[in-house]
């Protein structure tokens, strides 16, 4: 049981890191899709420390978790831009916090996935594998999105920053 609270309680603070982050990102962009995208991150980061806190409010009282699958609400955008505006990439030279924004929030992304990841699978416990792999799903939405934007938005970044790596 105390293994579990130590899980749980990092999986919260790695959940307010999370929101500080992108709420942070949402106020300094100055892209209107941009602040909108970022703050619904910023949203779906607290719902998933709410979950993790009822739960961990659950083990403390009765020594175990209690959750059924549940629908993952998965971030849409069919856009080859899903975060930012089209018109963002007009102005791609300035946005010098937007696109280490996307890159921070990658990496915040990916290490919540293995995060996740690893404690579904030294679980025996069902409904911890459920929650943590529900989690891992919803993470990798929010990663697909940051990536594809960056792979959108790259090749402009680098030529308005004359920057030219070898490949």
């Amino acid at each position: 049981m105390e293994k579990l609270l130590d899980i749980l309680s990092n999986a919260m603070q790695v959940e307010i890191d999370g929101y500080h982050f992108y709420k942070l990102a949402s106020e300094k962009t100055i892209d209107k899709k941009g602040k909108e995208v970022f703050s619904s991150l910023a949203e779906d980061e607290k719902k998933h420390y709410q979950i993790l806190k009822g739960q961990y409010e659950k083990v403390r009282k009765t020594g175990g978790i209690e959750f059924k699958d549940k629908k993952v609400e998965f971030f849409k955008s069919e856009s080859p831009s899903p975060i930012f505006s089209e018109d963002f990439k007009k102005r791609i030279k300035d946005m010098h916090f937007e696109m280490s924004a996307l890159s921070i929030g990658a990496l915040l992304e990916k290490n919540s996935i293995e995060f996740y990841r690893k404690s579904a699978e030294e679980s025996r416990d069902e409904e911890v594998k459920n929650l943590f792999s529900y989690l891992v799903q919803w993470e990798q939405e929010h990663l697909k999105a940051l990536i594809t934007q960056q792979q959108y938005l790259k090749e402009a970044y680098w030529q308005d920053a004359r920057f030219f790596p070898d490949i």
